[in-house]
């Protein structure tokens, strides 16, 4: 798909936001990067329809969330396990398992500061997505 429309180009592009929910995942899989983008803050107008639209793709996406997970952004991690991560309806991938397991128990400084840590102990005792 050559146009990409469906990507917000500000924080009150809707309108993309409302391209994006019919469109089949595996048409936008390659610009979920650029999507997870705008759940820097969950403020902003777009943010809330992307996270609805790939809240069933968590584990498909699981690099990209990694890729935050490992960032220094401890807001942008602490949004994108609560507004994204925690509404997956599904068992979390493995790995994603182990790298809240880590953020919990050894958050860093930034983590710490922005809750982070406790946003990773909420979904390690959810047991239908953790096991």
């Amino acid at each position: 798909m050559k146009n990409k429309d469906y990507i917000p180009t500000n924080i009150y592009e809707i309108a993309a936001v409302e391209r994006l929910k019919y469109l089949p995942f595996e048409s936008v899989k390659q610009d979920v990067s650029a999507l997870l983008e705008w759940l820097q803050d969950t403020h902003w107008d777009v943010a809330e329809g992307i996270a609805k639209y790939l809240v069933p793709h968590v584990n498909e996406i699981t690099k990209e969330l990694l890729f935050i997970l490992n960032s220094n952004d401890g807001m942008w991690k602490y949004f994108v396990i609560y507004n994204l991560i925690a509404r997956s309806q599904h068992e979390l991938d493995p790995v994603l398992i182990e790298t809240l397991r880590r953020i919990a128990e050894y958050p860093s400084g930034i983590d710490a500061e922005d809750a982070v840590d406790e946003a990773a102990k909420d979904i390690l005792m959810n047991e239908s997505l953790c096991g």
